[in-house]
C-alpha cells in the first residue's frame, strides 16, 4: 500500500519490494511460525521449515541490501526492523512479549512507511497517518484472526458463530484491501 500512495512508481523496486515482502512476511513468516507451536498441524520436518525459513530471511535480506545500494541508502533500516518483527513475533522471543496486536500492527505500519519511502525517498506526515491506519487494519485482521482460529485453523466443526463469522470478516477484510491496492496501483501507472 506505501508505494502506491507515492507521487512516482519506480517498477523496478516496486517488484523487488513485493518480493522481498512475500519472502520474509509470505514465506518465512509463516514456516518460523510453524516452528514454533506448530500451529498449522503440518507435517513439514522441523529442519525443512527452517531450511526454508532461514532461506527466505537471507534471499529478503539480499533484496534489502540491494534496494538500499540501488535506490534508497537508509531503505536498510527497514529492512532490520521487519527481520526482527518476522523473528521475535513468529519465534515468540523474549518471551512472546512481540508476539501480540501491537507488535503485528507496528511491523505492518512500517512495511507501509517503507514501501512508501523506497519509492519517493522521503516521509511525509500523510504517509504516516496512512501508515498508522495500516498497521490498525492489520491490527484488527489480527483480532479478527485470533477469534477466528478454531474454525479456521483446526476446522472445527463445532466451533463458534463468532469464529466463523470472525473467519468471513477477515476473509473480506484481505479482499477489500487487495483490490484497494490494485485498483490504486493501476490507476496510479495509468496517471
Amino acid at each position: 500500500m506505501g508505494s502506491v500512495y507515492a507521487p512516482v512508481i519506480n517498477l523496478d523496486s516496486f517488484v523487488w519490494i513485493l518480493l522481498q515482502l512475500f519472502l520474509i512476511g509470505g514465506v518465512a513468516a509463516n514456516y518460523l511460525d510453524e516452528i514454533q507451536g506448530r500451529p498449522w498441524h503440518t507435517k513439514i520436518p522441523k529442519t525443512h521449515l527452517w531450511i526454508i525459513s532461514l532461506f527466505s530471511l537471507i534471499a529478503s535480506n539480499l533484496i534489502g541490501i540491494y534496494l538500499s545500494i540501488t535506490f534508497a541508502w537508509w531503505f536498510w533500516l527497514f529492512t532490520v526492523v521487519w527481520v526482527f518483527f518476522i523473528i521475535a513475533y513468529d519465534l515468540e522471543l523474549f518471551n512472546g512479549c512481540f508476539h501480540n496486536t501491537p507488535s503485528l500492527a507496528l511491523s505492518w505500519g512500517s512495511v507501509c512507511l517503507g514501501s512508501y519511502y523506497l519509492q519517493s525517498f522521503t516521509i511525509t506526515p500523510k504517509i504516516l497517518i496512512v501508515s498508522l491506519i495500516n498497521g490498525c487494519i492489520a491490527g484488527y485482521g489480527r483480532n479478527l484472526y485470533e477469534v477466528a482460529k478454531p474454525f479456521c485453523k483446526d476446522k472445527n466443526p463445532f466451533s463458534s458463530e463468532a469464529s466463523r463469522f470472525a473467519w468471513a470478516l477477515l476473509k473480506k477484510q484481505i479482499l477489500f484491501v487487495d483490490i484497494l491496492a490494485v485498483v490504486m496501483l493501476t490507476l496510479k501507472l495509468l496517471a
